[in-house]
């Protein structure tokens, strides 16, 4: 099983505090600091899960969350936002697109759901089609 979850986080102190909590469950993170970046990394990898924060710079989680949810590929990928805003209208950003929301710095339980979003996912999604995924930037720049 793919043990590689992608994290896309402005804060690099927070983006280690996920790699030793993803890690002491076994999993491998992937770093991203926005959204372009995570676009760049997802081209080079497909991970088995992604925890998006929503306030970045470059190219916020939202946008990111929109573009990936626009691929049929990378939509599959079971995803988690993430945020500290207290902004309801920013925190509901993850419910309107159907994913969870995990709110900073609330973050020891993200490994549980990880875990639990893979092991859903990998029950309910089909064999990965044997052609290559439409390029993620295809849907970022429809965006």
């Amino acid at each position: 099983m793919n043990k590689s979850v992608l994290v896309v986080e402005d804060e690099a102190a927070v983006r280690r505090s996920l790699s030793r909590l993803l890690g002491e469950r076994g999993f491998r993170t992937i770093d991203a600091a926005n959204g372009r970046e995570a676009i760049e990394r997802l081209a080079a990898e497909t991970p088995a899960a992604i925890i998006i924060d929503l306030l970045m710079p470059v190219m916020s989680g939202a946008e990111l969350l929109k573009a990936l949810r626009r691929n049929p590929f990378y939509r599959r990928i079971p995803t988690v936002v993430m945020t500290g805003a207290l902004d309801s209208e920013l925190s509901s950003v993850g419910q309107v697109l159907g994913v969870p929301v995990v709110f900073k710095p609330n973050l020891s339980n993200l490994p549980d759901l990880i875990i639990s979003l893979i092991e859903k996912s990998a029950a309910l999604i089909t064999p990965e089609p044997t052609s290559h995924p439409q390029k993620i930037t295809d849907a970022v720049d429809t965006a």
